[in-house]
Order: C-alpha cells, then structure tokens, then sequence
C-alpha cells in the first residue's frame, strides 16, 4: 500500500507539474507551463534558424512519457481476479475503478499531444504538427504493449522513462531560462512547476527501482 500511494503521488505531482510554470515572470502573461512552451519556443530567434535544438514538440516530451507511465500503474493496478483460459486476453484490460482511472489519465495526456483541430484541415500546417500526432500514435500503441508485459519489464521501463521524462525537461528549462533571460534580459525565473514535475519523476523513477531491486 505504501509503494502504491509514493507512486500515485509522484504521477499526481509530475502531471501537476507539467501543467504549473515552468518559467515564470512578474507579467502573468508570460508564466509559462509546458503545453504553453510547446507554442511559445517556435517564436524564439535560435528555434526559427536552428540554432537551438528544440521546437515544438519538445516541452510536450514529458507529457509523452507520462502516458505510458500511468499505463505502467494502471496494469499493477488491475485486480488480481481469476480469468477463464480463452478470456485470458481480458485479464491484460483494467479491472478495477483505480486502473481505469489511470487509464484514463494516460488518455488524456495524449491528447495534450495531439495537434489542433486546424493542423488537420490545413495542408500547410501539417508538416509543423505531424511530430505531434505521430508520437500520439505511439503512445496509444505503447500502452496496449505495456498492458501485456511482465511486471519485472515494466518496472524497468518506469526507472528508464522517469529519467527521460524528468531529465529531458531538467535540460530543456534551463536552456530556455538561460536563452529568455538573455533576450528579454530581466524577470524571467525558474517556476515551481518545473521543480514539481522534476520531483514527481525522480519519485517515478525510486519507485520503480524499489520495485525492481527491492524485496517482493
């Protein structure tokens, strides 16, 4: 019980997280989450003549990586009940009002990751966004792969995803601090968010090597 509350709290405060500022400033305008900074980086000089190596879809990795980590609760989550052999395919789905739930978050940080309604409709806004809906492709397909696999295999998973999550998004704030604080010279700060969802992901990643190294 008490490694499933530490991992129900971490996922809650790395989702909590991606969505507080990441950079702040004294103009509320400018407090800026990750979703926002998907949009907000494509205006920045070094993003439109590739000098810096990040756009659109980078602020949206850690929401990427938090979809199959709710997928990875959500299969320890199921309950463990006794299915028929030719339903044995049932018995990968969830079970439980907690499993769902996870589920169900997991589905909801892919839409985060989906492109707008207009990158649709408009030829020429594809190429831009095309990132975006082939990596919510994959996260959908990475959840029904992880509803399947041994525990062992997921706990794994979970160390190498948090790192990726939390680290990717570590380097990618600091980067943009240090390159908005140069452009716009003053006011610009590190937001609570991000040392948030850091914290949530290190907590992810704990969790997963109690698991995997830890006593049964």
């Amino acid at each position: 019980m008490r490694h499933r509350d530490f991992l129900l709290a971490s996922l809650a405060l790395a989702l909590a997280g991606f969505w507080m500022p990441w950079l702040t400033h004294p103009a509320g305008a400018l407090r800026l989450n990750g979703f926002e900074l998907s949009e907000w980086v494509t205006f920045l000089p070094g993003v439109r003549d590739g000098s810096l190596p990040f756009g659109r879809l980078s602020p949206l990795i850690p929401a990427a990586t938090l979809v199959p980590l709710f997928g990875i609760a959500a299969a320890r989550s199921r309950s463990q009940t006794t299915t028929r052999r030719r339903f044995r395919v049932l018995a990968l789905l969830p079970n439980s009002p907690l499993s769902w739930g996870l589920l169900l978050f997991a589905f909801l940080c892919t839409v985060t990751l989906l492109p707008p309604y207009e990158a649709f409709v408009r030829p020429d806004w594809w190429p831009d966004y095309q990132p975006q809906f082939l990596v919510a492709c994959a996260a959908v397909a990475a959840l029904a792969v992880i509803l399947a696999l041994p525990d062992e295999v997921n706990d794994a998973l979970q160390i190498v995803l948090a790192l990726l999550g939390g680290g990717y998004a570590a380097w990618l704030t600091w980067t943009l601090w240090a390159v908005t604080a140069q452009l716009f010279h003053a006011g610009w700060s590190i937001g609570l968010g991000w040392a948030a969802m850091l914290v949530g992901f290190a907590g992810l990643a704990l969790a997963g090597w109690a698991r995997l190294f830890g006593p049964r």
